[in-house]
């Protein structure tokens, strides 16, 4: 068993604000507890009596966390989906009800959004369908997903959305990256996505876009410092359907 102190095996920066205050946290408290170890590591491990991080250590690490983290970010958690924004108000907020949109200038005419493609595929043309809810993806199962749909989600674990994955044209998530949940599961099915959309404008129910999926995926290491790829655009094409 390694030291919890020893070099981490991961050593890539963190992508957000909240993965490197809860890692902070919790290394600062594993520190203090193995400080207060008798004797060598190798004995506390041999004896099986390390407490490292209790119960107690991690309710009071995740207080901690989501104060400091709502003093710096002026907001609550992005919820997964809405059931944790209705059952906790207090921690969660929906994505596309907190999420700022873009503050560009620059926006070409008729480009709503824009965001990182997952893997090259042809344009995509179709209505949009903005899927916040359980009971929503619970109907499109029953009833389906109408032909030529573009999916708009918040969620990037792609949990909530995965039972209908297939049945979309193409997905715009709000959130994550080419490396997500979503991003992975998207590629095997074959859907073409967009990760990280950024709004000009919130998307509604029914309006015509075109995504310019054959735009060059992005790279997994621009995120870690490298050069980016151009982000994709998303184009408004039509009206909204009757």
């Amino acid at each position: 068993m390694r030291h919890p102190l020893s070099t981490p095996k991961w050593t890539l920066p963190e992508g957000t604000t909240l993965s490197r205050m809860t890692r902070e946290a919790l290394l600062r408290t594993i520190e203090a507890n193995a400080a207060k170890l008798d004797g060598e590591w190798s004995d506390a491990v041999n004896r099986g009596t390390l407490d490292l991080l209790s119960a107690d250590d991690a309710q009071r690490i995740s207080e901690d966390v989501f104060t400091r983290f709502q003093e710096i970010e002026g907001r609550r958690f992005f919820a997964g989906c809405e059931i944790a924004a209705r059952e906790r108000p207090d921690l969660y907020v929906l994505r596309s009800e907190a999420q700022p949109l873009e503050e560009r200038t620059d926006w070409p005419e008729g480009v709503v959004a824009d965001g990182d493609n997952v893997f090259e595929h042809e344009d995509v043309t179709g209505r949009v369908l903005v899927v916040r809810e359980v009971s929503e993806v619970d109907r499109l199962m029953r009833e389906g997903v109408p032909e030529g749909t573009i999916g708009v989600i918040d969620d990037a674990g792609g949990t909530m959305t995965a039972p209908i994955l297939e049945e979309f044209d193409a997905v715009l998530c709000l959130a994550g990256t080419v490396r997500s949940h979503l991003g992975i599961i998207a590629r095997e099915f074959g859907v073409p996505v967009l990760m990280g959309v950024r709004l000009a404008r919130p998307l509604e129910d029914g309006e015509e876009v075109t995504v310019a999926y054959s735009t060059e995926a992005q790279n997994v290491d621009a995120y870690y410092g490298e050069e980016a790829k151009p982000r994709a655009e998303v184009r408004i094409t039509g009206g909204r359907s009757a």
